[in-house]
C-alpha cells in the first residue's frame, strides 16, 4: 500500500471506495484481464442482488447492470476497485462478478454452464485471493452455497458471507440471522456480514470495505475460512 498523508479534520477515518470502474467481460478464463492485481470473486444465487450490492458499495447507480430477469449474467465480469484509507493509502484489486446459479427459469444450457465457469475460475485463477458469497438473509443455505465454501476451504482462501436484503428484517432479526449463518456454515462470526444495498448497511468501514481490505492481506489464521 502506498503512503498517505495524515487525514485532515472531517475526512474519512477508515476504508472507503475511492474509485470503481468496469474493466471487461470474459466467457472463459483465457479472455480475463492479466492477473496483475489481487482478485475477490463474488457470487451467489441469481436473484441475490449481486449487481445492486456492487453499485451500492461503489456509490454508483449503474456500475453493474441490474437485470430485471435473474439468471441473465452468464459471463465473468471484471471491475477494478480502489480502496483508500487515510493512513494506509490505496489498495487496488479486482472485483470479479461470477455467474449466478440456481435460477430455475434460466435456459437449461445456461444453468449447465454456470458450474464449470465458476469452478474453472476458482480453480485456475492465480490472482484469486478470496470469495464473497452472497446469501439472501431470508433464504436457507443451499447445497451449492455449501459446496462453494468447501471448495474455498480446500484452497485455503479467505471467504466472506454477505447476507443481503437485510433491510427486510428488524434489527434483532439481523443479528440472529448472522449468528445462524455462521453456525450453519462453520465460519467465524466475523466472516458473516449483514448487508443492504438499499440502506447501505454493512458496506462501509464497519463492514464490507474493511473486511475486503483485511481479506486481501490476511494477517493471522482468523482471516482464513474454518474447516468443515
Amino acid at each position: 500500500m502506498s503512503a498517505s498523508p495524515s487525514p485532515s479534520p472531517g475526512s474519512p477515518s477508515g476504508w472507503r471506495v475511492a474509485s470503481a470502474s468496469f474493466e471487461r467481460s470474459a466467457d472463459k478464463l483465457s479472455a480475463a484481464p492479466p492477473g496483475d492485481l489481487p482478485e475477490i470473486a463474488v457470487t451467489g444465487r441469481s436473484n441475490v442482488g449481486k449487481s445492486s450490492l456492487l453499485n451500492a458499495f461503489a456509490g454508483q447507480r449503474a456500475l453493474a447492470r441490474v437485470s430485471a430477469t435473474p439468471g441473465r449474467t452468464q459471463l465473468l465480469n471484471f471491475f477494478k476497485v480502489v480502496l483508500r484509507h487515510p493512513r494506509h493509502g490505496d489498495l487496488p484489486f479486482r472485483w470479479v462478478d461470477l455467474p449466478g446459479y440456481g435460477y430455475a427459469d434460466a435456459p437449461k444450457s445456461v444453468r449447465a454452464s454456470f458450474g464449470p465457469m465458476i469452478e474453472g475460475y476458482l480453480r485456475g485463477r492465480e490472482a484469486l485471493r478470496g470469495l464473497v458469497l452472497l446469501l439472501d438473509v431470508r433464504r436457507e443455505v443451499s447445497e451449492f452455497d455449501e459446496a462453494l465454501l468447501d471448495f474455498m476451504v480446500d484452497r485455503r482462501l479467505w471467504t466472506l458471507v454477505c447476507a443481503t436484503k437485510a433491510d427486510k428484517l428488524g434489527k434483532g432479526e439481523r443479528g440472529n440471522a448472522a449468528i445462524g449463518l455462521a453456525r450453519a456454515l462453520d465460519l467465524p462470526r466475523s466472516h458473516v456480514l449483514v448487508t443492504s444495498a438499499t440502506s447501505g448497511l454493512g458496506l462501509g468501514d464497519d463492514g464490507l470495505a474493511r473486511a475486503l481490505a483485511r481479506g486481501l492481506s490476511p494477517a493471522d489464521p482468523e482471516d482464513m475460512p474454518a474447516g468443515t
